[in-house]
């Protein structure tokens, strides 16, 4: 009965969710959703709104004794959703004040990478409702155009731009080859460019938004999203402390590598020597495919039995979301389960250092073998972790800390073994707990983006471009960033309390009980594969609080 109830509450909750999420259903291989657009109109965000208040109240009218750990866990998972998405909704309603999420070019786009039934049908449904979809739009977006950031504004711009540029190329796409879809493409394309002449026309004088979330939207996602029932000035203690720490640390390295500690001096001198020449994205491929191999033949985490990962460079329209490199991973339907890796091929000499040989082979370590692929893929491959609320409901601290504690494994296992692999590793860590100190100053204490743009150009040698272009995703995804440094560290106190002299347990065990549960929050999957106990130990030594 209690089983039965608990299978029909997750069917009937995610059947009306995804009509209001139709990509995220294209990307979990769900059918009946591929030739939908996202809808926006005030009847259906009241839907919206109810749906997640009647989940709310089933749950708690639910008797859960009857289900298992892993059960207990999907509806903790969906009523935090329920929960972060409805304050999401009654208190800060994105569609007056985000006009990048009214872009229907990922909707497009998806479909030339995703399995789709009647991709003919799909292609044809989106583009044909995107002028329509558009114009509506501007209805929102004139409410308050004050509150628009003007970051996300000229973002907007921007893909708006890039997007009708890519329309227009998909006429020659071998996917849509054969279904005539040149007249709409081209009027998707026309939809788009009067957007975004709207956008930098009549919007732009007037945009001068907080990107701030506020401190209520971003500990409800700290604690619902994230498990960590710690409050942003604790996580906030936690980044400054990490900062330092790992400051120190890189400056020690620096001395040692050159008798100095100038940490520039350091940067420019291995991008220097390491620079990279000839097709970078075929050098990519063959670093990640060594790492891999490495991983195989030193048994650190069980591979995946079947998976592919494909290079290629970053969608123009994507670019001002991915400054350097990132993945996306495949859909759990997939049997091929090929994986997509971006590269943001340089535009200067600058950002072109960031592509170095030496950097090039710890960016592979992180977005594919052991990082995230890896991760991704063996969460796909277990029945357990690929339920749907699991799918959903991701976090960084587990995806993200995990992709950064495989840099340090692999530096530790001696495939990262040049001699200033540990200044990179240092370096790109720094980086991440800088995140933590942005992500809560950025959406709790009135940092300006300026000043953090600053701040990073300062400390990290990035140029604005850069900076900005970081600036941007920290400011549409709260506590996001902080999952990377944060993840990593309770995964390393984790691993020194497991793998102590006294513990059975052994390196590669620990990895595959890490992964077993999925992506969603590491405090979660601490308590489900350690126990609590394991996890207040953890808890407290991080983050200096007492036990909860």
């Amino acid at each position: 009965m209690v089983i039965g109830r608990y299978n029909y509450l997750i069917d009937e909750y995610y059947r009306a969710w995804f009509y209001h999420h139709p990509e995220k259903a294209v990307d979990l291989g769900v059918p009946g959703y591929a030739d939908r657009l996202a809808p926006y109109g005030d009847d259906d965000s009241a839907a919206l709104v109810r749906l997640h208040e009647k989940l709310l109240a089933a749950i708690d009218e639910m008797d859960q004794t009857a289900l298992d750990e892993d059960q207990r866990i999907d509806v903790e998972l969906m009523q935090g959703q329920a929960l972060i998405e409805r304050k999401q909704l009654l208190e800060q309603d994105w569609r007056e004040c985000d006009p990048s999420r009214y872009l229907p070019v990922n909707a497009i786009y998806q479909l030339t990478v995703r399995e789709v039934k009647d991709p003919r049908a799909a292609f044809t449904a989106r583009l044909a409702a995107i002028p329509e979809y558009l114009r509506g739009a501007r209805t929102h977006l004139l409410i308050a155009p004050e509150r628009i950031p003007a970051l996300w504004l000229s973002g907007a711009v921007e893909e708006a731009e890039f997007g009708a540029r890519y329309f227009r190329e998909l006429t020659h796409h071998p996917r849509l080859q054969n279904y005539n879809l040149d007249k709409l493409l081209e009027q998707a394309a026309l939809a788009l460019e009067e957007f975004a002449h709207f956008l930098a026309k009549e919007l732009a004088p007037a945009a001068q938004g907080d990107v701030a979330c506020g401190r209520g939207l971003f500990e409800t996602l700290l604690r619902y999203r994230h498990g960590l029932d710690i409050s942003a000035d604790q996580l906030h203690a936690f980044g400054e402390r990490l900062y330092q720490e790992i400051q120190t640390q890189l400056r020690q390295v620096t001395r040692q590598l050159r008798g100095d500690e100038d940490v520039s001096a350091m940067n420019a001198q291995i991008r220097h020597h390491y620079a990279a020449h000839g097709n970078l994205l075929s050098q990519y491929r063959d670093k990640m495919l060594a790492a891999r191999q490495f991983v195989k033949t030193r048994e650190l985490v069980s591979l995946p039995e079947a998976e592919s990962l494909t290079v290629i460079e970053t969608p123009q329209f994507m670019r001002h979301r991915i400054p350097f490199a990132a993945y996306w991973d495949p859909m759990p339907t997939d049997p091929k389960q090929q994986g997509i890796y971006y590269v943001t091929l340089p535009r200067d000499g600058q950002s072109a250092g960031e592509h170095n040989l030496l950097e090039l082979q710890h960016t592979c370590v992180h977005e594919a073998w052991p990082g995230h692929h890896l991760q991704f893929v063996t969460a796909n491959r277990n029945p357990t972790t690929r339920s749907v609320p699991r799918l959903i409901n991701t976090s960084a601290t587990l995806y993200e800390g995990w992709a950064l504690y495989c840099e340090q494994l692999m530096v530790e296992q001696g495939f990262l073994s040049a001699p200033e692999s540990t200044f990179v590793l240092l370096k790109d860590r720094l980086w991440r707990a800088l995140r933590i100190v942005l992500d809560v100053e950025l959406h709790t204490r009135h940092l300006s983006l300026t000043d953090a743009a600053k701040k990073m150009e300062s400390v990290l040698g990035f140029s604005h471009e850069q900076a900005m272009s970081e600036l941007y995703w920290y400011s549409q995804s709260p506590t996001v960033p902080m999952g990377y440094a944060t993840g990593w560290a309770l995964i390393n106190q984790a691993r020194q309390q497991l793998l102590a002299p006294n513990q059975t347990l052994d390196l590669q065990g620990f990895h595959d009980r890490l992964l077993a549960c999925g992506s969603i929050a590491l405090p979660t999957v601490l308590r489900r594969q350690f126990g609590e106990s394991l996890w207040q130990s953890v808890r407290q030594h991080t983050f200096a609080v007492p036990n909860t």
